[in-house]
């Protein structure tokens, strides 16, 4: 890789939230440490969710409280006022990180250009770069680091680049709650927004039906602390005569990664997890239809996606997916009931299949190996 750019002093990197796109800018930090080994990176980041990071090396994680309030900012700029961020890069666009990005003082600010600039992101910047268009949110990091570190040839991200270390202490953790000679499929049925959020009826109607195809194969529900999904994941256990081990409000994120780890496979909508399955290997089906898959779902799992959001820019939006910009939402829940039980069922089924086959490949080419030594 080449490098033009002379190597700076300390590096900032803005991006407070959310669990997905911090996730997702993993290989972009990893490229600035590449480049940069001997440089101070920090990394400002929402204090609930920093932990996740804890144990990734390449970052000194400096965790901050949102700012919420006039107060709150202003008490920010009083914290950094005898401080320097160095070389500052906000990859987050949102009005709290950019007034965040204008309050640090910093030797130059670089940000993003069109078309990725929100909330007057730009103009917050010393420098803000025009990136290529339609990029996955992974590219899309990636892309603004590669032009901060003054890199122009392609660079293949790779799945080393978006994992993300489970400490020991979870490992053990999510052994002793999932026994290791279990298969297990985990549901995360609940995102961020309605709109992004699967059906009760549907999660239910999928249990059973997992259930029927798959006894030998267990049921984990997983989530966050908030009273919805605890709610959420309380009305698919009533109403599934299945029985399903319900862990939802009762782990940290990195327990949730560590639990994710040890099943087979994960079930979710566009929502942190289902990019935390995916930044330890487990294979993650998406439920896609508000947003695009190609641009938030998991990256290196896309193919597994279920993607409806053309049909749903067609049926709700009245306009072909061509003419709705990329980064697009589709508005109310009707985009997400879109997707049939059926649909899921028949993507679990091939998805699973795959990975047998792929077990049995691995064995087979093991045991022919084995032959060959014994003949050799």
């Amino acid at each position: 890789m080449t490098n033009n750019t002379a190597p700076p002093n300390k590096i900032t990197v803005i991006r407070l939230s959310a669990i997905g796109d911090v996730l997702m800018l993993l290989p972009a930090i990893r490229l600035l440490k590449k480049q940069f080994p001997e440089t101070q990176i920090d990394w400002l980041i929402d204090r609930p969710i920093a932990n996740i990071l804890a144990e990734v090396t390449e970052v000194n994680v400096v965790p901050i409280d949102k700012p919420k309030s006039l107060g709150d900012y202003w008490r920010l700029k009083k914290q950094w006022h005898n401080k320097n961020a160095g070389q500052l890069i906000s990859f987050q666009t949102s009005f709290v990180s950019n007034m965040v990005m204008a309050l640090l003082p910093a030797e130059h600010k670089t940000g993003f250009g069109s078309p990725y600039s929100r909330e007057g992101h730009h103009l917050f910047t010393n420098t803000a770069y025009t990136l290529p268009r339609n990029l996955h949110q992974v590219e899309i990091f990636f892309e603004l680091a590669k032009k901060f570190a003054g890199i122009n040839e392609l660079i293949k991200i790779t799945a080393d680049d978006l994992t993300l270390p489970i400490a020991n202490a979870d490992k053990e953790w999510a052994i002793n709650k999932l026994q290791t000679n279990q298969q297990w499929i985990a549901i995360n049925p609940m995102a961020s927004s309605p709109e992004r959020t699967w059906p009760v009826d549907r999660y239910v109607s999928l249990i059973d039906n997992l259930h029927a195809l798959y006894p030998d194969k267990n049921i984990v529900l997983t989530g966050g602390p908030g009273i919805k999904e605890i709610e959420f994941a309380s009305n698919i256990q009533q109403q599934t005569v299945v029985s399903c081990l319900n862990l939802v409000g009762q782990t940290t994120l990195t327990q949730l990664a560590a639990i994710l780890k040890q099943v087979n496979l994960l079930i979710a909508p566009d929502t942190g997890p289902i990019h935390l399955a995916s930044a330890v290997a487990t294979t993650a089906i998406g439920l896609f239809a508000a947003k695009r898959a190609e641009y938030t779902g998991p990256y290196n799992q896309v193919q597994n996606c279920i993607n409806l959001y053309e049909q749903a820019a067609e049926k709700i939006m009245h306009k072909p997916v061509s003419q709705l910009a990329w980064q697009k939402n589709i508005p109310g829940a009707e985009a997400m009931q879109l997707i049939s039980v059926k649909r899921v069922m028949d993507k679990i089924v091939a998805v699973l299949n795959a990975d047998d086959s792929l077990v049995i490949n691995s064995q087979s080419s093991s045991s022919n190996k084995s032959m060959n030594q014994v003949e050799n």
